[in-house]
Formats: C-alpha cells, sequence, structure tokens
C-alpha cells in the first residue's frame, strides 16, 4: 500500500499549517498531514513556518523569535492562524495517534513536541522528520520513536547515519529515485518516501514503482490514486 501524505494540509482550499487545512485533508482522505513545527520564545511547539508576516510595518520574525502571544497578533483571520500541536492533539481524542508528520524546525522544538506527545500517552506513535541533529536529538531520547531521514542525494545516505538513526522511512525528492534504489532501500529494512509529487501521471508511475508513501500538494488527486484503504492503515504503517 502506499501513503498519501499532504504537505501542510489541503493547501489547494485553505492555507497550510492551519486547523481547517489539516481537517479538509483528511476529510480527503489523506494518511499523514505533513506539518512544520517551531518552537516560540516561550516554549510552545506551534503549526507554522519558519518566518510569518508580522504586523502592518513591521517585517517578518522567525517564530523562535516571537512569544505564542506575539504570534497570534500576526494573523487576524481565524482562517490563517496559527494554532499550537495542542489545539492539534485535541482535536484526534480517544487515544489514537494524529495522523501527522512532524517537521520539526530545531531539536529543541522537536523534543518540545515528544514531550507533549508523551504526557498524553502518545508516546513513539507519531512521525517526525527534521535536521540530522533533530532527528539525533530524538533518538537519543527514545529508541522507539519513527522517524523519517530525509536525504537529497543520488543514492543512499551512509550507512552509519542510518545506523545511528533507525529511521523508518527515507524520503527524496522523487527526481532522484529509480526501480533499483527503491529496491535498494527496501533491501536495507526501510520504506520509500517521494516528495514533492504534483503531477497526477507521476504519482502513478512511484507507485507502480513501488514507493510506499507519497507528499503532495494536491491531495485530491493523490487520494483517488490510493484510496480504498482504512486510515488506520497509516498508525499501524508508522507504528511498525
Amino acid at each position: 500500500m502506499t501513503l498519501s501524505i499532504a504537505l501542510r494540509g489541503d493547501t489547494a482550499h485553505h492555507p497550510g499549517n492551519t486547523l481547517p487545512s489539516l481537517r479538509s485533508a483528511l476529510r480527503a482522505g489523506a494518511d499523514l498531514v505533513k506539518v512544520d513545527l517551531h518552537l516560540t520564545t516561550d516554549g510552545y511547539p506551534v503549526l507554522a513556518d519558519e518566518r510569518v508576516v508580522a504586523p502592518p510595518g513591521s517585517p517578518p520574525r522567525r517564530v523562535a523569535d516571537l512569544s505564542l502571544a506575539e504570534l497570534a497578533a500576526t494573523r487576524e483571520d481565524v482562517e490563517r492562524r496559527v494554532p499550537t500541536l495542542m489545539e492539534v492533539l485535541a482535536e484526534h481524542r480517544g487515544g489514537d495517534a494524529p495522523p501527522l508528520l512532524l517537521d520539526a524546525g530545531s531539536p529543541e522544538a522537536a523534543l518540545a513536541a515528544d514531550a507533549l506527545l508523551r504526557e498524553r500517552g502518545l508516546a513513539d506513535q507519531v512521525l517526525f522528520t527534521g535536521a540530522t541533529e533533530t532527528l539525533t536529538a530524538l533518538r537519543e531520547r527514545s529508541s522507539g520513536v519513527p522517524l523519517l531521514l530525509a536525504w537529497d542525494q543520488p543514492g543512499m545516505p551512509p550507512e552509519e547515519l542510518t545506523r545511528t538513526l533507525r529511521p523508518a522511512f527515507l524520503g527524496t525528492h522523487f527526481t532522484l529515485l529509480t526501480r533499483d534504489l527503491i529496491t535498494e532501500i527496501h533491501r536495507s529494512g526501510y520504506r520509500v518516501t517521494a516528495w514533492t509529487v504534483n503531477e497526477f501521471p507521476e504519482m502513478a508511475r512511484l507507485i507502480g514503482m513501488g514507493v510506499d508513501a507519497l507528499a503532495t500538494e494536491r491531495v485530491d488527486d493523490l487520494v483517488s490514486l490510493t484510496s480504498g484503504r482504512e486510515l488506520g492503515d497509516a498508525a499501524a504503517a508508522v507504528a511498525t
């Protein structure tokens, strides 16, 4: 089965990294929603790009330089409001892990998000990605947290890196993938994620080549190819 990953939610109909965008992507049938995660200066993990639009007359500022209250003031439109990770988790009650791929912008943001998940009984149930140092910090905290190692070079990443991080998925730009490389990644015990795949024929081609997950900004098109499975398959795939 091939998992469908909506990048920042359903960005064709809503601003990315917002609650409406996440809800719409999941209603459309996405298995996972990849969101950008950053830490405010007062310690709140939030869903936002690294830079956000500041109030009129002010230059854009990094999320890490803003408090949660200051961040809230940067967007008056409720549709575009920056949500906290806590708000996102509150939408998924009942003990099930939320169908998220958390792209943490720093080790501190990743560890704060991981701590929040553990407080809610969701330890090692949500997939993380990010820079190597971010994934290393997560792996040092837990041997069980599922990781996606993004690799933007041709071929396999160094064996020492994969041995240290033990990722569940290897992710790369779809143009770097070949049948031989997909076979090699599978033989090494990892699953393959391709990004950013927005053209329908390319989606179909990669699914036929055997990739395990596709990340897209056109979730409706991708789901039309990958539908017919229960969303619970995604959580099971991440946990194994």
